[in-house]
C-alpha cells in the first residue's frame, strides 16, 4: 500500500471510502433489476424469469470463489514482481468454474442440475443452459476486473470503481435494446450482463494501470517477497468457500423452491426478492473491503462500529419507506412489470427486507476485520454454516401449508448471515485476547 494513506480510522474516512462503493454496488444491483425489468416483458414472464433466476444463481454460486481476487490483490501485491504469481493463482481459480459451465450447458449434467434439482420445467431448462454459456463467457472479465479494483481499494480511489459502473449501466441499457434482436429468452439477459461488464472491465483497467506503475518493483530490492502458491491458498480456500456460500445460500433456497407446487411462480418470485433486496441492501456487503482496508488497530474498530451502525439505520429505514408505503406497487407493477399474480407473491417478503440492513452489514464487518490480520480460516466454517441455516429454514417452511416460497426464501437468506456473523464475533474476540492483529 502507498505510503500516503493513513491508517487512522475516522467517521470521516470510513464515509469517504465507503460513499463511492455505495454508489458502485447500487449500481450493479440495479443491472440485475434492470434485466429482470426487461425479462418480465418477455411473452412468457415466468419462465424467463425462473430460467434466468436459476442460470444466473448457479453460475455464480460456483464462480462467486473468483471474488477472492480482489482480496489477494489488497493484501498481496505489494510489487510489480509478484504480480505474475498472483495471475497464475487466479486463473486456476477462474478455470474451474469456467469448466463445470461448460458441463452446465453442454450435458445431461445441466438437465438434471437445473430440471431435477431446482425442479424447473423442460422449458426453463432449455433457456437456462443457453445463459450459463453465455455466462460462462465472463470468466476472464472476473479475473481481470477483481485485479483492477483491488488496486484501486488499495490505492482508497473508490470513486474510480464508481465511474466504471456508470459506464456498466449505460452499456447494460444499450444492450437490452440491441440483443433482443438476435437472441430471446433468458439468453437476452445473460449476453446483456457479459457484454456490460466487460465495458465496465475495460474502463477499471484504464483506472488502475497507472496505480499498478506506482507499485515498487520487487525481486530483490528489500520489499515484501511475492507470496507462493501455498500461501496464496492459505489465505484464500477459506474466502473462497465464504463468498461461494453468498450464491450458495440463493442456489440451496431456490433448490427447496423448486419442491414446492408452483415452482416456476416461487422461482420467478425469489428472483425478483433476491434483486430487489440486493439493490437496496448489497452496499453492506462493501463493509468487508472498507474494514480490511482501513483497519490496523483496536482503536480503529470504534469508529468502524459506529459508521456500521449509521449504515443499518439509513438502509433499514429505506426499506421500511418503500415497501411499507404505496410505493411499493409502483416498483413492482410499474417499473418491475410484474403482472398481479407475481406480484402479490413478492409483496409479504418485501415486508421484511429492512431487517437485511442489520444481518448483511454485520456479518461483512466481521469478515472484513478477520481477513485484514489474515486470520481467515473461521470464515470457511461461517460460510457453511450460512448454507446450512438457510436450508433448516427453508425445509421447516416446506411442511407448512400454503407456504409463500419468497418469504421463506428471505427469511432463510437472513438467518444465514445472522448465524455467520455471531461465529465471526467468537472467534474475533478470541483473536483479541491472544493480542492478534495486523501490524502492516
Amino acid at each position: 500500500m502507498s505510503d500516503n494513506v493513513t491508517h487512522d480510522v475516522t467517521l470521516g474516512s470510513a464515509y469517504r471510502f465507503f460513499v463511492p462503493l455505495i454508489l458502485m454496488t447500487e449500481l450493479n444491483m440495479i443491472s440485475k433489476s434492470v434485466i429482470n425489468a426487461a425479462l418480465a416483458r418477455s411473452p412468457d414472464q415466468n419462465v424467463t424469469l425462473a430460467a434466468f433466476h436459476v442460470a444466473f444463481t448457479l453460475y455464480f454460486a460456483v464462480s462467486s470463489s473468483t471474488e477472492v481476487c480482489s482480496l489477494i490483490t489488497l493484501s498481496y501485491l505489494k510489487t510489480k514482481h509478484a504480480l505474475s504469481r498472483l495471475l497464475r493463482y487466479m486463473t486456476v481459480i477462474v478455470a474451474v468454474p469456467w469448466l463445470l459451465a461448460q458441463f452446465l450447458a453442454f450435458s445431461q449434467l445441466g438437465d438434471w442440475a437445473f430440471g431435477g434439482l431446482f425442479g424447473a420445467s423442460d422449458a426453463v431448462v432449455v433457456q437456462a443452459k443457453s445463459a450459463i454459456f453465455l455466462l460462462s463467457l465472463s470468466a476472464p472479465i472476473l479475473l481481470t476486473r477483481s485485479i483492477c479494483f483491488g488496486l484501486i481499494l488499495m490505492h482508497q480511489r473508490t470513486i474510480f470503481i464508481t465511474y466504471a459502473t456508470f459506464i456498466r449501466l449505460a452499456s447494460l441499457a444499450v444492450s437490452l435494446v440491441v440483443l433482443p434482436r438476435f437472441l430471446d429468452g433468458a439468453s437476452i439477459g445473460a449476453a446483456a450482463l457479459v457484454t456490460c461488464m466487460a465495458l465496465e472491465t475495460v474502463v477499471a483497467f484504464i483506472f488502475a494501470r497507472p496505480l499498478y506503475r506506482e507499485l515498487p518493483q520487487g525481486g530483490g530490492d528489500g520489499g515484501e517477497a511475492p507470496p507462493s502458491f501455498r500461501q496464496q491458498w492459505r489465505f484464500s480456500w477459506p474466502l473462497m468457500l465464504n463468498t461461494s456460500s453468498e450464491m450458495g445460500v440463493i442456489t440451496a433456497i431456490s433448490i427447496f423452491l423448486g419442491m414446492l407446487a408452483n415452482p416456476d411462480l416461487a422461482l420467478a418470485a425469489f428472483n425478483i426478492i433476491y434483486g430487489l433486496v440486493s439493490l437496496l441492501m448489497s452496499p453492506m456487503r462493501n463493509l468487508l473491503q472498507t474494514a480490511q482496508t482501513l483497519v490496523r488497530t483496536l482503536a480503529d474498530r470504534r469508529p468502524m462500529f459506529v459508521f456500521a451502525l449509521h449504515l443499518v439505520g439509513f438502509f433499514g429505514a429505506l426499506g421500511l419507506l418503500l415497501f411499507y408505503s404505496p410505493l411499493e406497487g409502483i416498483i413492482l407493477a410499474d417499473v418491475m412489470g410484474l403482472r398481479p399474480e407475481l406480484e402479490n407473491y413478492c409483496s409479504p417478503a418485501l415486508k421484511l427486507a429492512f431487517l437485511m440492513s442489520a444481518a448483511w452489514a454485520y456479518s461483512a464487518l466481521y469478515r472484513g476485520l478477520l481477513a485484514g490480520v489474515r486470520d481467515t480460516t473461521m470464515l470457511a466454517a461461517s460460510g457453511l454454516s450460512r448454507i446450512a441455516v438457510a436450508v433448516l429454514v427453508c425445509a421447516f417452511g416446506l411442511i407448512l401449508d400454503g407456504v409463500n416460497g419468497a418469504m421463506i426464501g428471505l427469511i432463510g437468506w437472513m438467518a444465514g448471515y445472522g448465524a455467520e456473523t455471531a461465529l465471526l464475533a467468537l472467534r474475533l474476540k478470541r483473536i483479541d485476547r491472544g493480542d492478534v492483529l495486523s501490524t502492516e
